[in-house]
């Protein structure tokens, strides 16, 4: 399933053993190297160099379920993006495919960085960035219960079709309405766990005031430091790349 691209797989690998903080910079350089090309080679390439970094990190299998997730958007934003062509928006027919294969890069950049970093490491690395505690415990709780809000909608979806309700059936219109009664047991348990939630954090006194301390504290290592040297390098190149390839058609020339 394609939540599963998006919750965390305990691994001792190089990946995991690496500062949350680094995995972040990766995913965010691969986003920002895909926003900055739009040829269709370039973003294949940036889609093929996440392979490795899976597989290295044990989690090739649960990232490339993630990609299977994506085939329906990337399809769709592929036929949004002709339909405009046809009608004359003035890119070239390779325009779809790269911005189809754009998203799947973006999402799937995030995946693989939700996929080797725990919840409490994340808010661990936003909590010593000096960000309030109050936006690192969202964050966390978002990072946290999603995945878990995926796996509880399967759940309802399965206990509905044991009782004959025909979920992949039909039309798109139809399989939406028929999804529409798996709104109300998923608002029901969300509300519900919120609750618990609320309970538990008042009864360890949440908000205080008291100054908060953590029993873990992350260290910046070597191996952190030369891969945030590498990855920037990387992004510089990038950046010095599309610049050289850009100005010249810019200035007129």
């Amino acid at each position: 399933m394609a939540y599963r691209g998006f919750m965390f797989k305990k691994g001792e690998t190089g990946l995991h053993r690496l500062d949350p903080r680094v995995k972040f910079l990766i995913s965010l350089v691969f986003v920002v190297c895909s926003l900055l090309f739009e040829e269709l080679v370039v973003l294949a390439i940036l889609t093929l160099a996440m392979v490795p970094l899976a597989s290295k990190g044990g989690v090739l299998k649960e990232w490339l379920s993630t990609l299977k997730g994506l085939a329906f958007l990337a399809v769709l934003i592929f036929a949004i993006n002709l339909v405009f062509i046809f009608f004359g928006s003035g890119k070239s027919w390779g325009f779809p495919a790269a911005m189809a294969l754009r998203f799947v890069v973006v999402v799937s950049s995030f995946s693989l960085f939700f996929l080797v970093t725990a919840p409490d490491e994340f808010g661990l690395a936003l909590q010593q960035s000096r960000i309030p505690f109050d936006v690192v415990f969202a964050l966390t709780m978002a990072f946290r219960f999603v995945p878990v809000l995926a796996l509880e909608v399967q759940s309802i979806a399965d206990a509905q079709r044991s009782k004959g309700l025909e979920l992949d059936s039909g039309n798109l219109i139809a399989r939406i309405k028929r999804r529409i009664p798996l709104l109300i047991p998923l608002i029901v348990s969300s509300v519900k766990r919120s609750l618990e939630i609320a309970e538990a954090m008042e009864a360890r006194g949440y908000g205080s005031g008291n100054p908060r301390t953590s029993l873990y504290k992350l260290n910046f290592k070597r191996v952190d430091l030369a891969v945030t040297v590498l990855t920037l390098a990387m992004l510089a190149s990038a950046v010095y790349f599309r610049l050289c390839f850009s100005l010249p058609v810019f200035l007129g020339f």
